[in-house]
Order: structure tokens, then sequence, then C-alpha cells
């Protein structure tokens, strides 16, 4: 059927022509199959893109579902987290309220013995959304406290151990540093000062720590040592009698010994020593003005 022609025959009859068309039938349906499909084939294409659309469209909807209900749980969570850093903040605050004479005496340690407070930064370009970034930013907040709680324990503890309080009620009687010998009158280093006072006044521990000698050595007597950590050593000479022993545990102004005169001395007094990684300090930089810390 498709490969049959047609032929059409017009005849005007004024002049007496005739006119004559053929054709085939394949073409004449293929064009008539072009024209009516066109419609159709738009229809279909509207449905189609339609369909994708509305597919998105769910999609979207979904993720906003999500994002705003992880919004809402962070938006309930928050006022807990921000009570919790108020009250951190507090307890942090409180705990590094130091006296200044404490603070005066911590600054003159070594730098090595000193504390450095690490800084991180919130790189809040990494963040794919606003509500991460808030998510990442109080992760970052508990960050820089669980660092600012190691650095005040670190304070506190170094607070604990710095030698601040006078080691006896008394006058230093000799200074840190080059001196006349006592006994021989030549030039000599004195790594101490001598606190005079009466007999049998009690001599205190100036910082916590742990005693690791309390016994007869040489020139200084009756001698304690003190480790206190960080790096620091006291050391109490002259001592009439003991009143610690190796290993105990003491905290500042425990009273060790009692004032006396044993070994190389002229009179009653404490021969008073710090050390810092194996030197020694001139203990009058650290010992409080006036008194200020007492020792009990």
């Amino acid at each position: 059927m498709f490969r049959k022609r047609y032929s059409l025959i017009i005849a005007d009859r004024e002049v007496g022509k005739t006119h004559r068309f053929s054709f085939s039938v394949a073409p004449v349906c293929g064009i008539l199959a072009i024209v009516l499909g066109l419609p159709a084939g738009f229809l279909i294409y509207a449905e189609w893109d339609t369909s994708v659309a509305l597919s998105n469209l769910r999609v979207q909807k979904g993720q906003l579902e999500l994002e705003n209900s992880g919004y809402r749980t962070f938006a309930n969570d928050l006022p807990i987290h921000l009570v919790n850093l108020d009250e951190t903040m507090a307890k942090l605050v409180e705990r590094v309220d130091m006296t200044p004479a404490l603070i005066r005496s911590m600054n003159e340690l070594p730098d090595k013995v000193q504390v450095g407070s690490p800084k991180t930064l919130l790189d809040a370009e990494s963040q794919l959304n606003s509500l991460e970034r808030l998510r990442g930013l109080l992760a970052s907040i508990d960050d820089q406290l669980t660092l600012v709680r190691r650095g005040v324990a670190y304070r506190e503890a170094l607070a604990s151990a710095t030698p601040v309080i006078w080691p006896a009620d008394g006058w230093i009687s000799a200074v840190y540093g080059y001196r006349s010998d006592p006994f021989t009158g030549d030039r000599s280093f004195h790594p101490a000062v001598d606190i005079s006072t009466r007999r049998g006044q009690p001599v205190y521990a100036t910082a916590v720590g742990r005693v690791f000698s309390a016994e007869r050595n040489g020139n200084y007597g009756n001698l304690v040592e003190i480790d206190h950590g960080f790096g620091l050593v006291t050391r109490y000479g002259h001592l009439s009698a003991f009143e610690t022993a190796i290993g105990e545990t003491v905290q500042r102004g425990d009273v060790i010994g009692y004032v006396g005169a044993t070994g190389r001395a002229t009179g009653h007094h404490v021969h008073y020593e710090i050390w810092s990684s194996g030197r020694t300090l001139d203990p009058e930089k650290l010992l409080a003005k006036n008194r200020e810390i007492a020792a009990n």
C-alpha cells in the first residue's frame, strides 16, 4: 500500500486545461505523522519535565525538613551549652583568682617553669553550612575550654609548688650571693638566705611538695629537702630537730622542723635554699614582701 502512487487531476473548464499531480502514500503519511506527533511529543516532554521537577522538589523538601529538625534540636540544646559554658568560665575565673604577692613570686620563676596558653583558630570557611558552623563553633569552644582547664590546672599546681612564704619568723641575716665566709673570711658564694630567730622556732614548708631527705648532712647539719615538682626543690639547714620524715607530702605552711645551729653555723638560723632544674635561685625574690602570704 505504501509503495503505490496516486494521481490527483485538476481540470480548468474555462480553458480546458488539466493539472496532474502524482504522489506516493509513504511520504504523505510520514509528513502527517510528524505534524500530528509534534504536539504529542511536546506534551510527553512537558509531563516528564514536570515529573522530574516534582521529584527534585520532594528531595529538597526532605533536606529542608531534616535541616530544620537539626536547627530545632540545636536551638533546644544551645541554652544548655551556654549555661554550661557560663558556669565553667565562672569556676575557672575563681580558680585563677590569686593574690598579687603569689603572682609576683610566680613571675620570678625561670621562663621554662612558666605555663603558656596555647591558642586554636576556628576555620569557619571549612564548614558546610550555618548549622555546621554553629556546631563547629561550640566544638571549638569546648576545645578551647579544655586547653584553658589544662592551663588553669597547671597554673594551680605551679602556684602550690612556688616557694613563696617565709620558712621561719625572723630576719635575714645573710643574703644570696658572694660574701665573706664567716669562718675563714674568704670570698665565697652563699646559695641561700639565712633567716635568724630564736632556737626552737618552727620551720615551715614554703610550698606543697614531697620530702625526699630529712637527715644529718655535713655542714648543713640537720637538713630537710623537699621536691615540689616543676624542677623546684627547697632546702632547710641547721635545724635543731625534725618534724617530718622522708616520703611525707607536706602542704605550704606545715611545720617540718625547728630552728637550730647544727652543722657549720655561727648562730641559730635557717639556711634556706631554692633550686630550679639544678640551679640555685635567690629566695628573697620569691619571698612574700612584708609577710603578705601567711605561713598557715
